[in-house]
């Protein structure tokens, strides 16, 4: 298996051009994880991305967490059923990445998982992971929380 370090890691953030970043050790793991994000403009929302990588799933996971939020109690059985028929749309739509659902407490995120365990994770591998996650978050997640506002139809995402 290739040793995806914590080094290695901020190394290729830092090429990556993001300097904004806290890497920490997490309880009862070797690897640790990494604490980032971006904006794309002063008025646009902050995405909050975490970097982890987890040796004993053999995987690097860029996770972007809380794009919105659907909790079962509050959002409405049409609405909920809509977004989570958007969400397989989309990930039915895209090569790498997939958006989750968390039912527990409504959580929508996007994520992209890449192996690790075989030849090493190149520089070019971390960038198209990053740039895979950006690109998607910033193209669904307003829309996604407009949907679950009420401001736009299925008919609108799915099209």
């Amino acid at each position: 298996m290739s040793e995806v370090t914590m080094d290695v890691l901020k190394l290729y953030l830092e090429r990556f051009g993001w300097s904004q970043y806290d890497a920490k050790d997490e309880e009862q793991e070797q690897e640790g994880i990494i604490y980032t994000g971006w904006r794309s403009s002063e008025e646009g929302p902050v995405y909050r991305m975490t970097i982890d990588p987890m040796a004993e799933k053999k995987c690097l996971s860029f996770k972007v967490h809380q794009l919105a939020k659907a909790p079962k109690e509050e959002t409405s059985a049409d609405r909920l059923t809509g977004l989570l028929m958007v969400l397989g749309w989309v990930n039915y739509s895209i090569i790498l990445g997939k958006f989750g659902y968390d039912h527990r407490d409504g959580e929508v995120r996007f994520s992209v998982d890449v192996p690790i365990d075989v030849n090493d994770f190149t520089y070019e591998q971390f960038a198209h992971a990053m740039i895979i996650a950006i690109r998607t978050v910033e193209e669904w997640a307003l829309k996604l929380q407009a949907y679950l506002a009420g401001e736009k139809e299925l008919g609108e995402l799915l099209a």
